[in-house]
């Protein structure tokens, strides 16, 4: 019973004692038989690490954010979409697919890209349009930018915003 009592306390006195230094106040303690270690950080980063401050990254501009496109909640509807990729299983296809995507959406920033992995394919799909027309309007106009020459169009669940 006395030994239980002492185990207690030990590891409650442990405990205040960690909680009372900080990470990296802990890992630059001397302890003898053991090497040192040094931090040189700045105080911001001592406070993220140590749980003092939390770290929220600053809102970067999205394709939601630029003038003219829809902004509001979104929410799921049955709509189309542009596939302008379908390619297979390897990193090259990926690769292939990604910079489809990156090509519709430098010249059409409007349009969200979707591109995605499909056992066994890769593909990429733009655009959320509510109705075929829409779509039909987009698809021409990338063909004359000469960016889909195979694009097809799609029927997919899109985002409509509100």
């Amino acid at each position: 019973m006395k030994r239980l009592l002492t185990l207690t306390i030990s590891i409650l006195l442990c405990t205040i004692t960690m909680s009372a230094q900080n990470f990296t106040e802990h890992i630059q303690s001397n302890v003898s038989g053991q090497g040192t270690v040094t931090v040189h950080q700045d105080s911001i980063l001592d406070d993220m690490v140590n749980g003092k401050k939390q770290f929220v990254p600053e809102k970067k501009e999205t394709q939601r954010d630029l003038p003219g496109i829809p902004r509001g909640k979104k929410t799921k509807a049955r709509g189309y979409r542009i596939q302008v990729y379908w390619g297979g299983s390897t990193r090259s296809d990926e690769t292939n697919a990604r910079r489809a995507g990156s090509r519709v959406a430098t010249i059409f920033p409007e349009l969200g890209v979707y591109t995605t992995f499909e056992s066994p394919n890769w593909r990429c799909r733009v655009g959320d349009f509510v109705t075929r027309k829409e779509a039909d309007e987009y698809l021409d106009k990338m063909k004359s930018a000469r960016l889909a020459q195979g694009a097809i169009i799609v029927k997919s669940e899109v985002y409509v915003y509100q």
